[in-house]
């Protein structure tokens, strides 16, 4: 599967329209830790990962570090996509539910 930049942000740029159209311009988000699963086991699925070595991650982190790029104190890095990516997924579950 090869993903183009330009699909991914079109649809990234029509999901949150939607959202600013159906009237949600903040999300509140209560959870903050999370847990993760290192790369080398997120995409096995036929061996779990073992126990180990999963971690926490925390959203306010991740938040902190994307609203530093957003406010240019912070230059952007690819590994910021997985900061977002967490971030996405939690607002994902919060309106769905």
């Amino acid at each position: 599967m090869k993903i183009q930049l330009s699909d991914l942000r079109r649809t990234v740029n029509a999901l949150f329209d939607h959202l600013e159209r159906t009237g949600r311009t903040e999300i509140e988000v209560t959870e903050d830790f999370y847990w993760n699963i290192p790369e080398k086991h997120l995409y096995s699925v036929y061996a779990p990962p073992p126990e180990s070595e999963l971690t926490m991650g925390q959203l306010s982190d991740d938040w902190t570090e994307v609203a530093k790029i957003a406010s240019g104190q912070r230059p952007p890095t690819a590994y910021a996509l997985v900061w977002l990516s967490s971030l996405l997924r939690v607002i994902g579950s919060k309106l769905i539910s």
